[in-house]
């Protein structure tokens, strides 16, 4: 069906039998098929695998130079190709993005592949941007692991005297009895 015909179709019959009415449809159906065409070629150069004048603009989006002689598919696949190449995400790209939230570098990314998460270990000291610091993690991280972000004062102990460490099990509410301790046991360790 012509455009003429389609236009020609949304009219009411008496319209359609008017001279007037047949000449005004026969000098506007071409200008719509134009508009019409122009629409799609336009929506056609927002994607790389149909642009054809609109790949200049994906090159320069990329900034990717042109080279002479190349056809309209090599192009395309030059850019597709830039746009596929993300790279892999490691735990120290993630150490790199971290620190540059950081005062001072201390950031450490240990991972478990097996749990689908990560740590990430910062000074305490060092947390000035948390929203941005999150806001980038999140965006960086693969979409599939977990993280848990532990903030702690990295110092050495230095041990001069005796210590004492003790490790205490509580009992649960429901195991308590009367007579018995609250303790489950006590262990202590002595540290030299």
């Amino acid at each position: 069906m012509s455009r003429l015909d389609e236009m020609t179709a949304y009219l009411p019959p008496f319209l359609t039998r008017l001279k007037e009415m047949a000449e005004v449809l026969q000098a506007e159906a071409p200008e719509f098929e134009r508009q019409n065409n122009d629409i799609f070629d336009l929506t056609d150069q927002l994607f790389i695998t149909t642009a054809t004048w609109g790949l200049d603009r994906w090159e320069k989006i990329l900034k990717i130079p042109r080279e002479s002689g190349d056809t309209e598919d090599m192009r395309r696949l030059r850019l597709i190709s830039k746009m596929s190449n993300i790279p892999p995400i490691t735990h120290q790209a993630i150490e790199q993005a971290l620190n540059r939230f950081l005062k001072h570098p201390s950031a450490y990314v240990r991972m478990f592949p097996g749990e689908y998460r990560f740590y990430a270990d910062m000074e305490l000291d060092d947390l000035q941007h948390m929203n941005e610091l999150i806001e980038t993690l999140e965006k960086i991280k693969p979409a599939h692991l977990a993280y848990i972000l532990r903030a702690a004062l990295n110092e050495t102990l230095e041990i001069k005297d005796r210590v004492i460490l003790n490790d205490r099990r509580y009992r649960k509410v429901s195991e308590l009895k009367v007579g018995y301790s609250v303790t489950l046991n006590n262990n202590e360790v002595v540290l030299p």
